[in-house]
């Protein structure tokens, strides 16, 4: 230690005499200093910036709010204090902050190795050449230390303040005046859910014509049985007035790996994008012959696969910045997207030949990088920008029970109420789908206790109408039925109808999962 601190009295001295190197390495520590405190605000800005524009109230981003303008205020007086004094204490801390940050951030955003280079020369300089000794008497020194610290952790408290009281009390209250067309589900194999049989009764035909309902058919492309119970629900609903539409998924799991190390590849979204192509064909040739009650639309499932959709909350949940970053450069690398945009073009015009209006069903980030015109993320679904356009319809996944298992606990009504307010942005043509409704158990045995009771769901569908979607599809017709009763179609569409706000609390884990993908679109233009 004595041999480090003679180096550095050393080094400082050897400078010393010589004032025009010491100007020169002086101005670089600010200008880097000047640098991190830019790049650091302009991150928090823009996440929160693009959140309002994108439609999240600016309540929404208080926690981040009550940490921009502290820091706003004390980083200049820190850079100003070692720029008049070189006081290089505090500086030389916020450098090693800075340094490890960027480093974390350059797994993802090549660009930001060049801020963790001049980051580390500069902490190395400032070590060297700062002056790390209080001015004044020790004692003074120490007390201005404990009140800047007291200072400094109470300020941090109202970070997690602010998210506790926001998340019991709320935040957004949203009148409905016109409740959305709700469109029920009905999976006809199994999906995140065991496959739950309902047969298309004329009772229940019944109960969902009169209550205005639509369904959505649900089909495993390979699965045999899945497509014979498509036909069973064709011919029912061949005899009445009900609006329907149906959603064809591919096995991406099967095109996956079970431990996947990419979300996406090239490949992958091609074989997805050619099994549609197959499962239209088998749907317009075989499915509808003789059926006079077309689909309204048809959707082509673009969403990640359990095993795709766990990997990606893994590194989110547990924070892992690191393994998040490797995790998606590699997957956006894998995509080409001249490559998927001509796959997607393909099975568009393939869908406008048979006359049925189409489009896709697309995980809830596509909308954030939609948001910003970027296509960072989306690429991961199979869709760019411009494809996106082509397409009739576009539905956003916006499943409570699947973020609610992945993330260990109940994201909360913030979830349907954030992704509302951006998707109603996007016009009439988007839709969003909610669920799963009712108490039900997923594939792996996990308990599904999102949706308690019917006033949950109404709710979130009051949040979603409130904000402006025209339409929801809720997940699903079999759980509901199961948990709420033969009756409960009658009671759902009273409830549905008499309900005036929807009201939601605060989630900051959606909050900071909408936030990331913000932040990747930011520093877009050095991404390389």
């Amino acid at each position: 230690m004595s041999q480090l601190l003679e180096a550095r009295r050393k080094v400082r001295r050897q400078v010393n005499a010589r004032p025009k190197y010491d100007l020169i390495i002086h101005r670089f520590i600010t200008i880097v200093l000047s640098a991190n405190m830019v790049l650091i605000l302009y991150a928090l800005i823009s996440v929160t910036s693009r959140m309002t524009l994108g439609g999240v109230g600016f309540v929404d981003s208080l926690p981040i709010a009550l940490y921009i303008l502290p820091m706003m205020i004390i980083l200049p007086i820190m850079i100003r204090a070692y720029y008049t004094g070189r006081t290089a204490a505090w500086n030389f801390v916020f450098l090693m902050i800075c340094t490890v940050f960027f480093g974390v951030l350059s797994v993802l955003v090549r660009g930001f190795i060049v801020c963790f280079v001049f980051n580390i020369v500069a902490a190395i300089f400032l070590f060297f050449l700062g002056r790390f000794r209080p001015r004044g008497r020790l004692r003074d020194a120490g007390k201005k230390v404990i009140a800047y610290f007291i200072f400094v952790n109470l300020l941090g408290l109202s970070f997690p303040i602010s998210i506790v009281l926001m998340g019991q009390s709320p935040i957004a209250s949203v009148a409905v005046n016109t409740p959305p067309a709700l469109r029920f589900s009905v999976p006809l194999a199994d999906f995140d859910y065991p496959y739950q049989n309902v047969t298309p009764s004329s009772q229940l035909l019944t109960d969902i014509e009169s209550n205005s309902f639509s369904v959505d058919l649900h089909v495993l492309e390979n699965d045999a049985a899945s497509w014979s119970r498509l036909r069973n629900w064709l011919l029912a609903l061949n005899e009445t007035e009900i609006a329907y539409s149906i959603t064809l998924t591919s096995n991406r799991s099967s095109h996956a790996s079970e431990e996947p190390t990419t979300l996406a590849t090239t490949d992958l979204i091609e074989s997805i994008y050619d099994s549609h192509s197959n499962a239209l064909n088998r749907l317009t040739d075989v499915e509808l012959a003789n059926i006079t009650s077309m689909p309204e639309f048809i959707l082509f499932d673009m969403t990640f696969s359990i095993p795709e959709w766990q990997e990606f909350m893994l590194h989110i949940r547990s924070l892992d910045l690191i393994g998040f970053g490797g995790l998606l450069r590699r997957s956006i690398h894998s995509v080409d997207l001249s490559r998927i945009e001509s796959a997607s073009s393909m099975l568009h015009t393939q869908a406008e030949a048979t006359g049925i209006d189409s489009g896709l069903l697309v995980e809830t980030f596509v909308v954030d990088d939609l948001l910003n015109d970027a296509s960072n993320s989306m690429r991961l679904c199979g869709v760019t920008p411009s494809s996106l356009r082509d397409w009739d319809f576009v539905s956003v996944s916006t499943i409570r029970s699947r973020f609610s298992f992945e993330m260990r606990g109940d994201v909360g009504e913030y979830l349907v109420h954030s992704y509302s307010s951006s998707i109603s942005k996007q016009g009439p043509s988007w839709s969003m789908r909610i669920g799963e409704a009712g108490n039900s158990t997923d594939i792996f045995g996990r308990p599904d206790s999102v949706y308690q009771d019917m006033n949950t769901l109404v709710n979130d569908i009051a949040l979603a109408g409130g904000n402006g979607v025209e339409q929801v599809t809720l997940e699903s017709l079999p759980s509901f039925l199961n948990a709420f009763g033969n009756n409960s179609l009658n009671e759902f569409r009273s409830a549905v109808d008499g309900v005036e706000t929807g009201i939601s609390t605060y989630t900051f884990r959606i909050y900071a999962y909408r936030a990331v993908f913000f932040a990747i679109d930011a520093f877009d233009f050095i991404m390389f």
